[in-house]
């Protein structure tokens, strides 16, 4: 593949994860920001001025840019279809926020797009690339826990904790059908099979809106501005159609369990993403607000937690780019995988070489489809699994056929 000295990047979205997306590009040599495109031209000149970055008109002087190498889709959920088939249908590489669709069928389309293109794709769950994560992954691969018998975990928010918060993740026609599990399980579900290397295979779920009825737009997201003091009329209040929270129950290829719970209304919690591995000789932990730390628990020899950058030469060295005790984080995960993701696009690296494998666009669609597993199963009180989910959306023949059809 030919690399150019330098690689053009258009960012299209310019909200709280656009704006990540162009600070993280920034840290990597060879990439540039070439172009940022927003809902409005003027609201992308507002974000491209804040950000230092170029503006654009909109997502289609981007996609018809011929110096620009790839494309970054950070948009509202209903958007990503368009955009990502367009974008590889103009030659770019596409890096892809998730959910990688509106639903499921969207997000087979998506995938076979991917498939039948040349091009590198890359759904973007930053969690996998934390250096403690990685230095998990090598350990279970290494068999250091013994067989995994039971994957826990929690991924925790308080952000949506008030009716009168507000984002656009509220409206089933920009966001979908599920919003806690879309938004944040899937992040966990995409964690635990990287790290257990093997997929979801099925789920029983309880999936519940605790507060079904929101003020309309009152109260951004991720803000601390007070609601107005004279209060909602009655023609603010709306019916929420999307869930806070829910517990799942889940069933790995290979036969390990899974124990998730997710929610947006747990006070105080922040970003409190947790995964725990039960193996048959030992447990490990780790804890994204803790990200440096790794906890493994023996029965006998004691139990022990390991800091990043004294962990002993195992996956996470690679990753690392602080010296220990300097904590890394979110942005840092989000640098990792782009970092990662570029040097396949450059043809520096493959993805066979990476300490962590990069997620694709096949496995936002096999979320997707555990996602409408999940809301199945909570509506009939029973346990689904992903494969009825999918013969149910494209029939036996399409699974049949696969995504390179």
């Amino acid at each position: 593949m030919h690399v150019s000295p330098v690689t053009s990047v258009g960012v299209i979205g310019a909200g709280f994860v656009g704006a990540q997306h162009v600070e993280a590009l920034r840290r990597i040599p060879g990439v540039r920001v070439a172009a940022l495109a927003a809902s409005t031209p003027a609201s992308a000149k507002v974000a491209a001025a804040r950000l230092d970055v170029p503006p654009a008109p909109d997502a289609r002087a981007v996609l018809e840019d011929p110096s620009i190498d790839a494309v970054h889709i950070c948009t509202p959920n209903h958007l990503h279809a368009e955009a990502v088939i367009a974008a590889l249908s103009a030659g770019k590489h596409v890096i892809c926020e998730k959910p990688l669709a509106f639903d499921a069928r969207e997000a087979r389309e998506v995938a076979r797009a991917a498939a039948a293109s040349d091009r590198v794709t890359v759904l973007c769950h930053n969690y996998r690339f934390y250096p403690m994560v990685a230095e998990l992954l090598a350990r279970v691969r290494a068999g250091a826990l013994g067989p995994i018998r039971t994957a826990r975990g929690q991924y925790l928010q308080d952000w949506l904790l008030l009716p009168t918060d507000a984002n656009w993740r509220l409206d089933p026609e920009r966001g979908g059908r599920s919003r806690a599990i879309a938004d944040i399980g899937t992040h966990w579900i995409d964690l635990a099979e990287a790290v257990l290397g093997t997929e979801l295979e099925s789920v029983l779920a309880d999936v519940r809106t605790v507060i079904p009825r929101r003020v309309r737009g009152s109260r951004p997201s991720f803000s601390n501005a007070a609601p107005s003091p004279a209060g909602p009329s009655e023609a603010d209040w709306y019916d929420v159609a999307t869930e806070d929270e829910a517990g799942l129950m889940l069933r790995f290829e290979g036969g390990t369990a899974g124990r998730l719970t997710v929610s947006q209304v747990a006070a105080g919690h922040k970003n409190d993403l947790q995964l725990a591995l039960d193996g048959e000789t030992a447990s490990a932990t780790w804890r994204q607000e803790n990200p440096d730390q790794l906890f493994i628990g023996r029965r006998d020899g004691g139990n022990e937690t390991l800091h990043r950058g004294a962990e002993p030469g195992g996956g996470g060295a690679g990753l690392a780019r602080l010296p220990s005790g300097h904590p890394e984080g979110w942005a840092d995960g989000l640098r990792n995988l782009f970092a990662a993701a570029y040097g396949v696009i450059r043809g520096e690296t493959t993805r066979e070489d990476l300490p962590v494998p990069l997620p694709t666009f096949m496995d936002g669609y096999r979320h997707q489809l555990a996602v409408e597993a999940a809301l199945e199963s909570s509506a009939r009180g029973g346990w689904v699994t992903i494969a009825e989910v999918e013969v149910a959306i494209v029939g036996p023949t399409g699974v049949a056929a696969g995504l390179t059809s």
